[in-house]
């Protein structure tokens, strides 16, 4: 199984240096690819280049888009690489994952085909879980009902009724 992490940094250098660090040696993540989203700060992306290493490549994205530009350039990037990849992480870099986590959710990816997107299970500073990490397919008839806040508001009683 080949890996690859690309982690989104926009001016929080040492949050993503931290991260990095925790995850640079984990042996379930074969490349890591720090993106640095045009950050404003003129050293920023300098800092983030001392990171470089035959596993991590750090590159800079000509503007900061958003987060949905950065995450694409890092997976252009990686599709530069001309590897295959059986999985692919985006990760902000303010978190702590700890290696186990990713072998759980990877091996959920793998037995369970009706998990579409998996993450490891979020905790709150006390420890407490805070939201789900594992979303199943969902059903057209429920992507009708979330494509618009008036569908949402007409079938919300319906919707809530039902554990989908």
């Amino acid at each position: 199984m080949k890996t690859a992490i690309i982690i989104l940094n926009y001016n929080s250098k040492n949050d993503t240096i931290r991260y990095v660090n925790q995850i640079k040696d984990y042996k379930i993540l074969d490349t890591i690819i720090v993106v640095d989203n045009n950050s404003s700060n003129p050293n920023e992306f300098q800092d983030l280049e001392a990171l470089k290493s035959d596993k991590i490549y750090v590159i800079k994205s000509d503007r900061n888009g958003g987060y949905s530009y950065g995450n694409n350039f890092g997976l252009k990037f990686l599709e530069s690489l001309n590897e295959k990849y059986d999985f692919i992480v985006i990760s902000n870099p303010d978190v702590e994952v700890p290696e186990v986590s990713f072998e759980k959710c990877f091996l959920e990816l793998e037995e369970n085909e009706k998990v579409a997107v998996c993450a490891p299970i979020m905790l709150d500073k006390n420890g407490n879980h805070i939201r789900r990490s594992c979303w199943k397919i969902r059903k057209p008839g429920i992507d009708m009902i979330n494509s618009s806040r008036l569908n949402e508001l007409l079938f919300y009683k319906w919707f809530k009724s039902r554990r989908i």
